[in-house]
């Protein structure tokens, strides 16, 4: 259990000038907030608290970060207010004490989208101040250290969390010693059977492992005095997960396990990391492929240092990492190492935003969030974008650029920038064109082309591995819908209305604006009869249309389309919208951005026109039957064209009124089993335009939009009848 004096010595050992009043205060402050509560396990709730406290006192950071780990917890499970935390400790203690509280007063449609929205909110506070972070890592490495007191279903569901958000995270920020615990415990409550087999393994060979480290400890250093090199050399046992996931990942046993102690050789200055590799590779053989120069391409966390595995002693691979001390200390402490708000003749201002250029990852989980409004989506992109091996390559300038395994020259083009992406034609990869499935590997340079007129395709998605080019792609394509959507609802609400609707109107359809209005009616999520009726049903005086005809749709006599087909409508200024057949070859030699798609359900007792062709042997009685059939079905016959054919056989085009597809598919029907009948189709999907039927038919249908002008002229003659 953590003590208050103990984390207050500690801060002074780093920081002899830290205002430990600040702590001080914020601990009595947390303790009253607090002095009811107690843990699950019994003890008092103000020891969680103070181990978050110690955990970032740990990481040597400033006081404003530790008082916040002190009073994390007040606002969300107490009755203090943000206000109570920023009258007391300041704007920045009250900043950070906000970024790391959950959204506890909200009410959510589910858990998942609980869980995103409180990282989503954490991840955008810590954009502006990567402390947040800090804080909510210590506050869950805390919980996990006293997971045991929690029922088993909590263990679960915060181990998976923390293995798949929080682990990968403080991988992300170089916190090396955090992830490797969190992984540690998780793996207990995950597997408890596995991790307690790799537990008694490793400790039934705990006297050989230390053995052997001492052993090459020693040999380890006295080649390097040989060579007049001062170094610091230490063996470490590997962790019992990073164990379990090599026995899977290699299909071995423990026993084949041969680099299970990692050695750090720590040395002054960058030029000696070099002169110790040669040293040791010279003293042993290096294992072919296994080496990893870390200095000269650090890695996108900041983490640098030279890797190697040897075959040592016994024929035992040895894991050697080599660095100078300031490395060492950035691969233990990660971005708290070097802490951004550390007196060192910066600014603190310009120090942050120097450390945020290092994680550009942040950056781009940040752009997610504001992306992504479905929150099972967003968490799983950004299980995706963190839970990952990297591969590393570089730019036609040089800067380097840390990728998944496995992704492809478009996920390189949208990790530059978006509009790079949008605009990819082509990409070199080490000087040679290559296609967009290509896979990209270690230290591959690689070079995007651009062109203005170039935009995404949704082909893209086939090649595109890295959850922000997917994002970006779909979000691409979110904006053309949306514009589109907007173009198509001006076009209707200015064709049936007279005058720009008034504010008034606007609020009635739950729209901010005129512009929201018309992506909703261009989208279908305002059904235009609806609008008519509305706004019908607002206006003091008599409705006013442009044309009475607006109001009425009108089927295309070239391809008559009915209702339940998949059509396409076109409105037209003064006439009003005319349908076509989706597959109808007028339609397709128009401009798209002019139709939009028609949901369009039939109306009992309303009939449209259409065209059947009926193939069918001479006999006597024939066209009777035909008719006869039709009629049967409560369908008309409009007009009908005969045409004899040879070998006794007649072609009849009928043109009929039916209410729908499926109506005309059962008079089809019932013509084919008449005797004669050969063969029985409709005219519409062939392209053929029905020139013979053009003279006197014109037939107009009104559909659901003539009933809602006609719903509305019932409503205005009731309001002028009382109104006498």
């Amino acid at each position: 259990m953590s003590r208050i004096f103990e984390i207050t010595e500690k801060i002074k050992s780093y920081d002899p000038d830290a205002n430990i009043n600040l702590i001080n205060r914020a601990y009595v402050f947390a303790a009253q907030a607090h002095a009811e509560q107690h843990r699950q396990s019994g003890e008092l709730y103000i020891n969680h608290p103070l181990g978050v406290a110690n955990i970032l006192a740990s990481l040597k950071l400033d006081v404003d970060t530790i008082a916040t780990g002190l009073l994390h917890d007040t606002v969300e499970d107490t009755h203090v207010t943000l206000e109570d935390i920023r009258a007391r400790f300041g704007d920045d203690v009250g900043h950070l004490v906000d970024g790391v509280t959950k959204i506890g007063k909200i009410q959510f449609q589910s858990s998942e989208h609980k869980q995103a929205e409180n990282f989503r909110k954490m991840l955008l506070a810590t954009a502006k101040d990567i402390r947040v972070l800090l804080v909510k890592l210590a506050d869950r490495l805390h919980n996990m250290r006293t997971l045991g007191f929690v029922p088993r279903r909590k263990q679960v569901s915060t181990s998976n969390e923390t293995m798949q958000i929080y682990a990968p995270l403080a991988h992300r920020l170089g916190i090396h010693w955090i992830k490797q615990e969190m992984d540690d415990i998780a793996f207990s409550y995950l597997e408890p059977e596995a991790y307690q087999e790799v537990l008694g393994k490793l400790r039934g060979n705990l006297t050989f492992l230390d053995k052997t480290r001492s052993q090459i400890e020693v040999l380890l250093q006295e080649a390097l005095q040989r060579e007049k090199l001062d170094a610091t050399i230490y063996g470490r046992m590997k962790h019992l997960f990073s164990i379990h996931e090599k026995i899977k990942r290699k299909h071995v046993d423990f026993d084949q396990l041969y680099d299970l102690v990692a050695f750090r050789v720590i040395v002054k200055d960058t030029a000696e990391c070099y002169h110790a590799l040669g040293i040791i590779h010279s003293l042993y053989p290096p294992v072919p492929g296994r080496f990893k120069d870390y200095i000269a391409l650090p890695k996108p966390n900041g983490y640098q240092s030279l890797q190697t595995t040897v075959i040592g002693p016994g024929s035992h691979r040895i894991e050697v990492q080599i660095r100078t001390q300031a490395m060492h200390q950035y691969a233990e402490d990660g971005v708290a190492a070097h802490w951004i708000y550390k007196s060192d003749g910066v600014t603190g201002e310009k120090k942050k935003n120097q450390q945020l250029r290092e994680f550009r990852w942040l950056k781009q989980l940040t752009e997610m969030i504001q992306d992504t409004s479905n929150p099972t989506e967003f968490m799983e992109n950004v299980r995706l974008d963190l839970f990952v091996q990297e591969v590393y390559v570089f730019s036609r300038d040089g800067d380097i650029f840390a990728l998944p395994r496995g992704s492809t020259p478009l996920d390189f083009a949208y990790a530059v920038h978006t509009d790079v992406g949008n605009h990819c034609v082509g990409v070199r990869v080490n000087g040679q064109l290559t296609d967009f499935e290509t896979r990209l590997h270690q230290g591959d340079q690689v070079e995007v082309l651009t062109g203005p007129e170039q935009t995404p395709s949704l082909q893209w998605l086939k090649y595109i591995k890295t959850p922000r080019a997917r994002q970006s792609v779909r979000q691409y394509f979110r904006r053309q819908e949306r514009d589109m959507s907007i173009r198509m609802g001006a076009s209707v609400l200015d064709t049936i209305l007279d005058a720009k609707p008034s504010e008034k109107m606007i609020k009635s359809f739950k729209c901010k604006d005129y512009k929201q209005l018309c992506e909703k009616v261009g989208r279908g999520d305002i059904p235009v009869d609806e609008l008519i009726s509305t706004l019908g049903q607002q206006r003091s005086g008599p409705f006013q249309l442009h044309h009475a005809k607006s109001a009425i749709m009108y089927p295309a006599t070239c391809c008559y389309p009915l209702p339940g087909d998949q059509v396409m409508g076109a409105l037209v200024k003064g006439k009003g919208m005319v349908i076509h057949d989706r597959y109808c070859n007028t339609l397709q030699q128009q401009h798209e951005n002019t139709w939009m798609e028609v949901e369009w359900k039939p109306e009992e007792g309303v009939n449209f026109c259409t065209a059947i062709e009926i193939v069918t042997k001479n006999r006597r009685g024939m066209l009777g039957d035909i008719s006869g059939t039709i009629a049967s079905q409560k369908s008309d016959i409009e007009d009908l064209r005969i045409e004899q054919k040879a070998g006794q056989m007649t072609t009849l085009t009928v043109l009929l009124e039916v209410e729908s597809r499926k109506h005309l598919a059962d008079v089809i029907r019932c013509v084919r089993q008449l005797e004669g009948v050969e063969r029985v189709k409709r005219l519409n999907h062939s392209g053929l335009v029905l020139k013979h039927f053009h003279q006197g038919v014109g037939h107009m249908l009104k559909g659901v939009m003539d009933a809602s002008l006609h719903l509305l002229q019932t409503n205005r003659k009731k309001n002028n009848d009382s109104s006498t």
